[in-house]
């Protein structure tokens, strides 16, 4: 992996670890729905949002981190892993903020502003 990147590329890292910090949130809601709702049907439809929401935002911050399909799509597979997911998404938010701390960019809680790169 290459650890140097543009300003295009650390805004790209910017704008997906934001999505894909948005995604883990929106999985809250996923899981806690099956303590709300009576209805299979509709836990189903809010956790399977969330889950696609999630992949799509590992894929989007894994290849502008210039990771290998082939390891996004173990990340993916991962994902259905309950403590191994924890690991991947801990692992892919720890290459985003070392990529953009190394660039000296600002990171705070939700990550980096991509306005500010």
């Amino acid at each position: 992996m290459n650890t140097s990147f543009s300003r295009p590329e650390l805004q790209k890292i910017a704008k997906y670890h934001r999505l894909f910090l948005w995604s883990i949130l929106a999985v809250i809601p996923g899981n806690l729905s099956n303590l709300v709702f009576s209805d299979q049907r509709i836990v189903f439809v809010v956790y399977f949002a969330a889950a696609v929401f999630q992949i799509f935002a590992l894929y989007k911050l894994g290849r502008s981190l210039k990771i290998s399909v082939v390891l996004l799509i173990l990340f993916m597979l991962g994902l259905l892993v309950p403590l191994l997911s924890l690991l991947i998404l801990l692992f892919l938010h720890d290459k985003a903020m070392k990529a953009m701390k190394a660039a000296g960019v600002k990171v705070g809680f939700m990550g980096a502003d991509p306005n500010t790169i």
